[in-house]
């Protein structure tokens, strides 16, 4: 009697257990995710890049949930207006944010920021890539890089060039490249990347410092030329345009592009964005309106890590610098 009251009392406890189990299951945050529109933050004005990138994501990922993805462009104090924004953002997985590298930079060229790159956020998924390019002058001297080096050390001439503002990933790369190259070069200012690019093509200065896509069509059209790349190898949209470190500067550095969510964001919800995200950056035409921007995936893990990297990469760079906007 006692043996089948026993068997008794634990079946229907393992039934009960069974059901409390389904029930957790059922209440996972990820279960019904999403229930509602979705919003895309894209911190700059409609019609860059990003801007593209993300509709384009948005278009597909309501393909394959039946959800509204809105774009909402918040540009405004070098991006950080529309990150802030991402940051005190319901954490739920309705609203993201669409960063670029200067999202690693900020935090060291800026006294004050409202929020903490990397505590505020949760990674979703790195989304692009684009490295950076020597365009000089068609008149310009300088072949390749070891010309350029050699015309600075020579002090034969004040070598300008231009970037798309400071602190940008352009700027940066150019004075990583003094750097290691020994080679005086001044910075002059611009607002943005094609002011820079105007004045190099018209002779005012020799040469700028921008991403491929910037420059492509003028490049493709003979109006300026490239003396380096900084990709890790030879970039498939100007292959014939060498490495820096096929020219003997060790130096690898790319604008980039990375989908984040705000802190506490529940991580089935990451996983679920991250696995679709992911199946969306494979799609073959996705890139289409995006010229020369590489496009590739990660886990939320690998782009935690990456952007960390770079945080602690660049930001004494710029300490060494002294870079300070204010």
């Amino acid at each position: 009697m006692w043996r089948t009251l026993s068997r008794t009392l634990l079946g229907t406890a393992a039934v009960g257990l069974a059901i409390m189990a389904g029930d957790a299951f059922a209440q996972s945050p990820a279960d019904k995710y999403p229930d509602r529109p979705i919003k895309i933050i894209v911190p700059f004005a409609p019609g860059g890049s990003v801007d593209v990138l993300a509709r384009s994501i948005g278009q597909k990922l309501t393909e394959a949930w039946g959800q509204t993805v809105l774009v909402e462009t918040k540009p405004g104090a070098s991006t950080m207006l529309g990150t802030a924004a991402a940051a005190k953002s319901d954490p739920d997985g309705y609203t993201l944010i669409i960063v670029v590298s200067n999202h690693a930079t900020n935090p060291a060229l800026y006294p004050k920021i409202s929020y903490d790159a990397i505590k505020d956020f949760e990674p979703v998924s790195l989304l692009a890539r684009t490295p950076i390019v020597v365009y000089s002058n068609p008149k310009f001297p300088a072949a390749n890089l070891k010309d350029l080096v050699a015309i600075g050390k020579a002090k034969s001439a004040v070598l300008n060039f231009g970037s798309a503002g400071v602190g940008s990933m352009t700027h940066l790369t150019a004075e990583m490249l003094k750097i290691q190259a020994g080679v005086e070069m001044t910075h002059v200012l611009y607002r943005g990347g094609t002011p820079a690019l105007m004045d190099v093509i018209g002779g005012q200065i020799p040469m700028t410092f921008a991403t491929v896509a910037q420059a492509l069509p003028q490049y493709k059209g003979g109006q300026v030329k490239a003396l380096g790349i900084t990709s890790a190898t030879r970039y498939a949209s100007v292959p014939e345009i060498p490495t820096f470190k096929e020219q003997g500067i060790d130096l690898v550095a790319t604008e980039w592009f990375g989908l984040l969510a705000p802190a506490g964001t529940p991580k089935p919800i990451i996983a679920k964005l991250n696995a679709e995200v992911r199946k969306i950056m494979a799609l073959p035409n996705l890139g289409d309106r995006l010229q020369a921007i590489e496009l590739v995936s990660s886990t939320p893990e690998e782009l935690g890590t990456f952007i960390r990297g770079e945080i602690d990469r660049w930001s004494p760079v710029i300490k060494k610098l002294q870079l300070k906007v204010e």
